[in-house]
């Protein structure tokens, strides 16, 4: 066992990997979520009309109305352009998944510290047909990390691949 210095230039970068863009699907699966959590936010701001004792409740129910919708739109509006920065690459000892347009987040797990490995589906995914992938990561006191929008071919390869890799890891 050797324990030599390395050199920054010549080690791979996360941020120069090909990451693997999730379904098409999912975009979808986001928008319908994106739009039912807003429709729910709107409906529970139209209780605001049965308080009597408040004067301004239409005004105020209309101006928080129109808050949540165009929120809304710019909500829906930037769906797309996350949606296109989402993806993952596995290499030969870890996993990565990148995520998130306005907070980037770039997340590297490696095989030996993976405790678990499990595929799952949302009732909203499973209309589009789609699974994500939970990767629980021991070393960060059993944080979860997912990757959604996979088929389930694809899911289900992973799951393999990763579950090989840990035992390969481990011995």
């Amino acid at each position: 066992m050797t324990n030599r210095q390395l050199n920054f230039e010549n080690l791979d970068k996360v941020e120069c990997l090909n990451y693997t863009p999730l379904e098409k699907k999912y975009l979808k699966v986001q928008i319908v979520k994106t739009m039912l959590v807003y429709i729910i936010f709107m409906g529970f701001a139209l209780l605001l009309l049965l308080a009597e004792n408040f004067s301004y409740r239409l005004a105020t129910t209309a101006g928080i109305e129109c808050m949540f919708l165009i929120a809304m739109i710019v909500n829906l509006f930037l769906l797309p352009k996350a949606f296109a920065y989402k993806g993952f690459a596995i290499r030969e000892h870890d996993i990565t998944y990148r995520s998130g347009i306005i907070f980037p987040s770039v997340i590297t797990i490696p095989f030996c510290k993976i405790q678990q490995v499990s595929v799952r589906q949302t009732p909203i995914t499973r209309i589009f047909g789609l699974y994500a992938i939970d990767v629980v990561n021991g070393a960060q006191t059993l944080a979860v990390t997912s990757i959604p929008g996979l088929a389930e071919e694809k899911a289900n390869e992973i799951k393999v691949l990763i579950m090989g890799s840990i035992r390969n890891e481990n011995k």
